[in-house]
């Protein structure tokens, strides 16, 4: 494993990420500052203004979920088969339902944080509800594959793992986000299916349709029972709620044209290393007219753009360390999903059923989608535990296609 490891160009991408990652941890400094000098506030710059910084202490936690996610890519490219990579999928939706179900218990007894974190919506800088999207698209593979293996032991921790899933993403995730995860999780179930169906067949689609049933029906009541009725109210108000309420208010679509443009300003004038991990909400303060304060949130920290946001604080060079290693996992996904399709489709005694590779494949190139796109709207999709769960599913993903073997190319591992 270690010389594969060591051959693995995206494992000395991540190690260069890890490193540009301690440099902002240690360069601190970004602050406001009073300059006496000219009599106005400023943002003071870095300690080391040429080199990636932050705000003091804010890069701690970045730098320890990229040498987390560093870890994670390598073990699910090179050391993971089939069944780990569903027992992780397992593990993550499991013990992200138990976070979830421990936040809901809070929020239904009245704990003030747990509420306003389930009174999230687009107009929060960041919310926990990606996550919980994730874990809840990877529970579904486990679901199948748990029939299709018959698991029968992991049955009732599998319905925690996806009732507290849901549960998490309907409490934290704005309406948006959660009907994006929610159309990811209907598309993974369908191929789920289809792929067990063929692989096992008999009464497999049944028995996972009425499981999933069975897992959706404890959140519902707790739903109905438990959550604050003013929580309930907002939540998906443009279908059930009052009317003229929209899915993009007014508001919304004005605070985020506002702050868009703060950062596209901030970046025009700090274009390569930006002004500084979580230095953010101090652009805010140094760079809106006054007419524009009415328009925003107190205490607005996040540009409702998270690709807008990530370029101010980290710049060009920023942008390009966060991506490239997503890309590169990308890349492997394309590259194993083009051979393995066109060995099935060179192969004579193939049928295009073989076409339905393990729904590990599928998931990670729709986890990278979703969280993606949502970063159009927030910059929840470079918290650390979306990240994890999503550079995990897609460097699984990637490693999950068929092989054909060199010493025979008619026999196929998966």
């Amino acid at each position: 494993m270690l010389t594969a490891v060591s051959k693995d160009p995206i494992f000395w991408i991540c190690l260069v990420l890890v490193v540009v990652s301690l440099t902002r941890c240690l360069n601190g400094g970004v602050a406001m500052e009073y300059d006496a000098e000219h009599s106005e506030w400023a943002i003071r710059q870095a300690s080391l203004p040429f080199l990636p910084g932050c705000v003091t202490g804010s890069g701690y936690l970045p730098f320890a979920s990229v040498v987390a996610v560093t870890v994670i890519i390598q073990a699910a490219r090179h050391a993971l088969g089939k069944s780990a990579r569903v027992c992780f999928l397992f593990a993550a939706a499991f013990l992200a339902a138990i976070a979830a179900i421990s936040a809901a218990l809070a929020c239904a007894f009245g704990h003030e944080g747990a509420i306003r974190q389930a009174q999230c919506s687009l107009a929060d800088p960041t919310y926990a509800g990606n996550a919980f999207g994730l874990c809840l698209m990877g529970s579904m593979v486990a679901i199948v594959v748990s029939f299709e293996r018959k698991w029968q032991r992991a049955m009732p921790l599998l319905l925690i793992a996806v009732g507290g899933s849901v549960l998490g993403l309907y409490l934290f995730a704005p309406d948006l986000v959660a009907l994006a995860y929610v159309a990811g999780t209907l598309v993974m179930f369908l191929y789920s299916l289809a792929y067990a169906q063929r692989r096992v067949g008999g009464l497999v689609i049944p028995k996972c349709m009425a499981f999933l049933l069975v897992s959706l029906l404890p959140p519902a009541l707790f739903i109905m029972g438990l959550v604050p009725e003013p929580i309930k109210e907002m939540k998906f108000a443009f279908l059930f709620g009052d009317e003229g309420a929209t899915l993009f208010s007014k508001e919304f679509v004005q605070m985020r044209d506002i702050l868009t443009g703060v950062a596209y300003k901030v970046w025009k004038e700090h274009p390569w290393n930006g002004t500084g991990l979580g230095s953010f909400g101090m652009d805010i303060r140094f760079n809106l007219v006054e007419t524009d304060w009415a328009a925003l949130k107190p205490g607005q920290t996040g540009a409702l753009n998270g690709w807008m946001q990530m370029l101010a604080e980290r710049g060009i060079s920023g942008i390009v360390f966060f991506v490239v290693p997503v890309v590169g996992l990308a890349i492997a996904w394309l590259t194993s999903s083009f051979l393995s399709v066109r060995d099935v489709l060179s192969a004579k005694h193939r049928r295009l059923g073989a076409l339905l590779f393990h729904p590990v494949c599928p998931l990670g190139f729709i986890a990278a989608v979703l969280t993606a796109a949502c970063g159009f709207f927030d910059h929840s999709f470079w918290r650390a535990e979306t990240v994890m769960v999503m550079a995990a599913m897609l460097a699984m993903a990637g490693s999950a296609f068929p092989v054909v073997k060199k010493a025979d190319e008619e026999s196929v591992t998966e």
